[in-house]
């Protein structure tokens, strides 16, 4: 077959009488891509192989240098061979020099004719360094002749990590300067300016999708979108720089992330499409992922696919593009715009196919008619660039008039709060003049209630303050009965010393009026050393009923809020029997067992001591009357019950703990949560005011910064727990 317009003549296959194969020999002319010729090829190496007499009937046929390196299993595997090819030239080219373009991976040795035209070995090619180059060799042809091409290849194996390697070993073009030089240089750089605009306009729109989704997270397509431009950004760059790598690894990383480049796209893309119709994935969708997944592992680890199965996940793709299209404009759904959109996307989706379909016509009707492709390359690519743009560029440009649209509705909607706004200032205003006459009312009757309040307030005050001085009142009465029966131990004492003093020294004055001679030196000094020690004791006794009566003038007054560094076992203990003496001073009958644990490593604590002393009065009383109310009970049911009061002190940390201890009639858990309020007692009407627990509280929390804690069981025992910090 051949053209006449572009002068090449692809060699053709006949069969001679002897059905020996014939290989005719290939016409050069300016422009040709020869790798498209009858070449031949043997794996392996032998110089006799170059020469023009040497008979290569029983190589293999149709191999040509383009033929990738993995899809020659024989190169691939022996890693050299040998391609010889019979060449003609046309006279129109016979008669100016001729050029031989050779882009090669690897190495070579170029024969015309036996005849050795050049050596091609990249820079540093034995040293594990580059394997690409691309060089021009002199091809000095200047006759209509028939020679015969051999070229001697050989190439460096290194580990791939893409078992379909596409990298052939070398791309073969005739040049002259009246014959397609400037034309192979203006395809070279058309393909490398489609990679980079492609490429630039995928990242542009990945970074246009991430813009909207950032602006509008809760639609998730822009995110799909993005990842899927993304992804055909990084095939795009990746189908450039494989023309560039200068190593088999670095081409076969390279070819790997362009395959999954494109195949992440595609699905990514198809996914954004459920997205943008609101259709839920199914089987279909699934069916094609899982085939381009299989389709890519069998590219990494076994090889290139047949050639008719290539291309068959991405036509799904398409027909799955028109199926959801179609599918999205029969549904019956609340939004009116979505028939719209998958119209849109029909005639994309359409549009798309339509193109790959004219390309594939164009690309066999060239085949068919012997037209140089070469020609052809510019508007294939221009279609196939405008199929592969049509359904992202269609998805982005809805989604941008989903934002118009929505900016728009915006606007009206905005307009109409400005119109309301301005009416609803007018209502304002109306409001504010009614306001205001109200408010004139409204104060007047507010200085009339306020006047009113303030005079009951007055009157809650002086009722409160009359309730807590009655508290205070008790407490007092419960510590003067207390000390009026703690102060009569140390008066009887006096009272018996003092008389006995007495009688002492009635007996001296009857010793000293005796004449000198009868006279008891030893009976007067024994009667002297007796009244001393009385006095002794006079005094000791005396001191203590000072102390106690300090005691309790110091418990009436106001307290000066002041705090001192006291020993709280002794405060303790003195309380606990001031507190005894005093409920005993109204019921005789009481019994209790007092039961003391005090810490002897104390540390003397700064609290308030007349404050603190109110709070352990308080919660000794307490305790008394719960065991003597269970004592009563007990008695009625004629049961035995041993009343027992324990006081505790202990040191935790940094803290220090007063434990109260009764076994009485314990606290319910409904009156556990009110027992601090004030005014709230379970006490009989006349018998508490309701402050003494709720004034210990504010003293032990706001006072002194503690805690003061309740631990109970109805029937069983009541424990209160004071916890104050050391420092």
């Amino acid at each position: 077959m051949s053209s006449g317009k572009s002068g090449i003549s692809v060699s053709t296959i006949q069969r001679d009488s002897t059905d020996t194969l014939v290989n005719k020999p290939f016409r050069l002319a300016g422009g040709n891509d020869i790798n498209g010729a009858h070449w031949r090829f043997k794996e392996g190496d032998s110089a006799t192989w170059a020469g023009p007499d040497y008979i290569d009937r029983h190589w293999v046929k149709t191999i040509t240098p383009k033929e990738t390196l993995r899809g020659n299993k024989a190169l691939w595997n022996s890693g050299k061979g040998w391609y010889r090819l019979l060449i003609k030239a046309k006279k129109e080219a016979a008669e100016e020099p001729m050029n031989l373009l050779i882009k090669q991976f690897g190495r070579s040795e170029l024969y015309l004719d036996g005849r050795l035209l050049a050596k091609v070995v990249p820079f540093r090619f034995d040293s594990g360094g580059s394997q690409r180059i691309t060089q021009q060799v002199a091809l000095p042809i200047t006759d209509t002749n028939q020679h015969v091409l051999a070229i001697r290849y050989a190439f460096r194996k290194e580990p791939t990590l893409f078992a379909e390697l596409g990298e052939p070993p070398m791309n073969l073009s005739v040049l002259t300067v009246s014959g397609g030089l400037t034309g192979y240089y203006l395809s070279e750089s058309f393909g490398v300016a489609i990679a980079f605009l492609c490429a630039g306009i995928f990242s542009t729109l990945s970074l246009l999708h991430l813009l909207f989704f950032r602006a509008n997270r809760l639609q998730q397509i822009n995110r799909t979108l993005f990842w899927a431009m993304l992804a055909f950004a990084i095939a795009f760059l990746a189908d450039f720089l494989s023309d560039v790598t200068p190593t088999l690894t670095l081409d076969s990383l390279v070819e790997l992330a362009g395959k999954l480049g494109f195949r992440a796209g595609f699905a990514l893309l198809l996914w954004g499409v459920y997205q943008y119709l609101n259709i839920r994935a199914g089987w279909f969708f699934y069916s094609i992922v899982s085939l381009v997944t299989i389709d890519l592992l069998y590219r990494t680890f076994v090889g290139p696919p047949p050639d008719y199965i290539d291309g068959v996940a991405f036509l799904l793709s398409f027909i799955d593009y028109i199926r959801l299209s179609w599918i999205g404009r029969k549904r019956k759904v609340a939004d009116a715009r979505l028939p719209w959109k998958s119209l849109k996307l029909a005639i994309l989706c359409i549009g798309g196919v339509f193109l790959v379909a004219v390309i594939g016509g164009i690309a066999i009707g060239a085949k068919v008619l012997n037209v140089n492709f070469d020609i052809l390359l510019v508007p294939i690519f221009m279609l196939l660039f405008i199929a592969l743009l049509s359904i992202p560029v269609g998805l982005s440009l809805s989604l941008v008039q989903d934002y118009t649209r929505t900016y728009r509705s915006l606007e009206s909607n905005l307009r109409e709060v400005e119109q309301l706004s301005a009416r609803t200032v007018a209502q304002e205003q109306e409001k504010q003049q009614i306001l205001a006459r109200q408010n004139e009312t409204l104060e007047q009757l507010v200085t009339e209630r306020t006047a009113a309040l303030d005079q009951s307030l007055t009157e809650l005050r002086t009722t409160q303050d009359q309730l807590i001085q009655r508290e205070k009142l008790a407490s007092l009465g419960e510590l003067t009965a207390g000390v009026a029966h703690e102060i009569q131990n140390p008066l009887n004492f006096v009272n018996n010393f003092s008389e006995v003093s007495v009688e002492l020294l009635t007996e001296l004055e009857e010793e000293q009026q005796r004449p000198a001679d009868e006279r008891d030196a030893e009976l007067e000094k024994e009667i002297l050393g007796d009244i001393k020690q009385n006095i002794g004791k006079i005094s000791h006794h005396g001191q203590r009923a000072a102390s106690i009566v300090k005691g309790m003038l110091q418990h009436s007054r106001a307290s000066t809020g002041q705090r001192e560094p006291t020993d709280l076992n002794a405060l303790t203990d003195e309380y606990l029997r001031l507190a005894y003496h005093g409920i005993r001073a109204k019921e005789k009958t009481f019994e209790v067992n007092l039961v003391t644990h005090p810490d002897p490593g104390l540390p003397a604590v700064a609290i308030i001591p007349q404050d603190m002393g109110r709070v352990l009065m308080n919660l000794f009383i307490n305790a008394f009357h719960a065991v003597q109310e269970r004592t009563q009970q007990s008695a009625a049911n004629a049961g035995t019950y041993q009343p027992t009061v324990t006081v505790t002190t202990e040191r935790s940390g940094d803290k220090v703990k007063i434990r109260v201890h009764d076994n009485g009639t314990g606290v319910s858990d409904e009156v556990r949560n009110k027992i601090f309020q004030p005014f709230f007692t379970t006490k009989p009407t006349g018998k508490g005011t309701g402050l003494g627990l709720s004034l210990s509280y504010d003293i032990i929390t706001k006072g002194h910064g503690g805690t003061l804690d309740l631990q109970s069981e109805p029937g069983e025992f009541t424990e209160f727990i004071v916890t104050l910090p050391v420092a």
